[in-house]
């Protein structure tokens, strides 16, 4: 009996709750808040006597339990203190008009007249999802009203059959003020590497101290600027300390300490100095931070240098980038990459090789070589390419007859059934997991190796083992014969490997023309050790009739941009071929008196692609980036799908003229 009483009670008990809340909902809705006083119509007549019954039902739900009676004076209190707390509320119907509101709502929301029986999202706020709120009844949101902001928290409560939202309004500009306060006090980490200290000290040593001091005070100066500190940790390399409220002044002058930098003159030295910087802003501790900058550095660097990244939460940005890469004369890095590969391939159970859609020869070179490298070491290796690929036509035919490369290409179908979990995968000549030959086979390996040569565009999703990204590097052959030297005997590389690595070098240098050093000459000397001929290497760039003929037609529909930009445009019907086609266009145009860069667009598929060169006056690289593409400072392309050939031509224009007003 006592069980079912209690029972009765808890249910009486949220009944009266129930009731309350219907009674303090009636009520104000009677209260005229312009005026302040009641006004008693023929629905608010209604209203009150459903709110005496309620009331009636209340005492008798009371005195039937003998409890102790409800303060009369509760309801009336309860009214008192919403009508007059500092905190606006407002009650919405279901159909976002305005039930109630009290006072200190109307200074809120700045509003000169009454809103009462008003849309509340035509009168306050279009951002405010009135029918969200009814589908969600207990929510906390933040809000801004009048600049100010709020976090607004609602409950959904029934009255009369009718839903209503009673949405209570709590300042927090306070506590936001407060919080940005802190976050400006946040402390940031970034990293400072002088890329080319020794290389430009390399004929006048007795001039490095002198160097080092002017740089040090450049960057003194520019850290007390920030507020920060800023110590050197290894020759050439400093760490900077600064607060976070300093960032948007770094953002706004787009670090132009690297203008600083290269502007130091010093006698007798020719080469500017260039730094690269890595930054960045995210949550975390101290070490935390400090691995985050490290890698923007690392990113920097992999780009080419004389560079700012910055990360700022997940977006990576970009800023400098516009002077050539300097080629490092060493070749530790090569043998500390060639050890390490040595490791991983052995310890794998087999190896795929992989380069980029529409491969060229320095693609399927430095993929050949790596196979030379696991061959080598007696794995089994295969390469993944278009084997239907109209431009390899000339490799494949060079290697025709040979039956160790019989089984060595494979198609993108049978690479994924050679899959494991001990496969390492090796990606040759690209970074860019859009432009992979097969993306899925990257995304499914756990050891993952990439050599490139090709400007970093970002982080690695699925991090690689080894990234060895050389931006100075002429090509991957050229990295991949350092290796080759490095591992494999002497003699032990066929001679028609030989020619098609030397093709690779000849074919990104145009012919030891550009982007070539003192390691380019080196590898070709290797190679020509090795058994290769120039002779065999530069028939293997042989073209048909057809192509000869059809390169005239890329250049017919040419204007110059800015006076020395020579573009391209071709809209007729192209194939995966013309691509090659469309590059040596591109190469042809800066054969033209006074062009320093020239473009190449063309129709290929869905797609329009963009075949870019330049002298070394105008980084493509950072042009094409704005359009999804990448490359080299002096080479670069991009495809750009869903536009038209006049938006992508006007895009184009724009990322140019961007570029040369900076």
């Amino acid at each position: 009996m006592k069980k079912k009483n209690s029972n009765l009670l808890r249910s009486l008990k949220r009944r009266k709750a129930s009731i309350f809340a219907e009674i303090l909902l009636l009520v104000a809705m009677l209260i005229n808040t312009s005026s302040g006083k009641a006004v008693f119509t023929v629905s608010a007549s209604l209203f009150l006597v459903h709110s005496i019954y309620l009331v009636y039902v209340l005492v008798l739900d009371s005195r039937s339990l003998k409890c102790p009676s409800t303060n009369p004076l509760l309801s009336g209190m309860t009214l008192d203190f919403v009508t007059n707390i500092n905190k606006p509320v407002v009650i919405i119907s279901k159909t976002n008009i305005v039930s109630w509101y009290n006072d200190a709502f109307i200074k809120a929301c700045g509003a000169k007249s009454a809103i009462y029986g008003k849309n509340i999202t035509e009168e306050i706020s279009h951002s405010l999802n009135a029918a969200r709120l009814f589908r969600e009844p207990h929510t906390v949101f933040e809000m801004t009203l009048e600049n100010v902001p709020y976090e607004v928290s609602t409950h959904v409560v029934t009255s009369a059959g009718k839903e209503y939202c009673i949405l209570l309004w709590d300042n927090i500009s306070e506590l936001k003020n407060t919080k940005d306060l802190l976050d400006s006090k946040n402390v940031l980490v970034a990293f400072i590497i002088i890329d080319n200290f020794s290389e430009a000290m390399q004929s006048v040593q007795d001039k490095s101290r002198t160097a080092a001091a002017i740089i040090g005070q450049e960057l003194e100066a520019w850290s007390a600027s920030l507020g920060g500190i800023i110590k050197e940790y290894d020759r050439d390399k400093y760490l900077l300390i600064f607060e976070k409220s300093n960032l948007d002044t770094l953002r706004e002058n787009k670090f132009d300490i690297l203008d600083t930098l290269r502007s130091i003159s010093i006698d007798e030295v020719a080469m500017q100095f260039t730094a690269s910087i890595g930054l960045a802003s995210v949550e975390g501790t101290l070490a935390e931070k400090e691995a985050a900058s490290r890698a923007c550095v690392d990113l920097a660097l992999q780009r080419g240098g004389d560079q700012a990244v910055v990360k700022v939460d997940s977006t990576m940005e970009f800023y400098g980038g516009r002077s050539q890469s300097v080629q490092k004369k060493t070749k530790v890095r090569s043998r500390v990459v060639a050890n390490e590969l040595c490791s991983l391939i052995k310890q794998c159970s087999n190896v795929i090789v992989m380069g980029h859609k529409y491969a060229d020869h320095d693609c399927v070179a430095s993929s050949v070589a790596v196979a030379r490298v696991a061959k080598h070491l007696g794995k089994q290796v295969n390469i993944v390419v278009n084997i239907h690929d109209f431009n390899l036509k000339a490799i494949f035919n060079s290697m025709r007859g040979n039956k160790e490369y019989t089984e060595l290409f494979i198609d993108r179908e049978y690479a994924q059934e050679l899959m494991r979990a001990g496969t390492l995968l090796v990606v040759c000549d690209v970074n860019n997991v859009k432009l992979f030959e097969v993306p899925e086979i990257y995304e499914a390996a756990s050891n993952v190796v990439i050599i490139d040569h090709h400007r970093k565009i970002a982080d690695f999703e699925n991090e690689p083992k080894i990234a060895y990204i050389e931006p100075a590097a002429s090509s991957v052959s050229e990295l991949m014969s350092e290796i080759l030297e490095q591992i494999i005997p002497s003699g032990a590389l066929p001679p028609v490997e030989a020619n098609l690595i030397l093709s690779g070098i000849i074919l990104d240098t145009k012919q030891f023309t550009k982007n070539t050093g003192v390691r380019t000459f080196g590898a070709a000397l290797y190679l020509r050790s090795e058994g290769a001929s120039p002779y065999e290497a530069q028939k293997l760039f042989r073209t048909s009739v057809e192509d000869f003929m059809r390169e005239s037609q890329f250049e017919n529909n040419i204007h110059i941009y800015r006076d020395c930009i020579a573009i391209s445009t071709f809209e007729g019907r192209s194939t995966d071929s013309d691509r090659i086609v469309a590059a040596k266009a591109a190469d042809r145009l800066l054969s033209i008196e006074g062009v320093s860069t020239s473009f190449v667009l063309c129709t290929i598929g869905d797609e329009i692609s963009i075949s870019a060169r330049s002298d070394g006056n105008i980084n493509v690289q950072l042009v094409l980036e704005s359009l999804g593409g990448g490359g080299h400072f002096d080479a670069a392309g991009a495809q750009v799908k869903d536009m038209s050939m006049r938006e992508v031509l006007e895009k184009l224009k724009e990322s140019i003229d961007e570029f040369l007003n900076v």
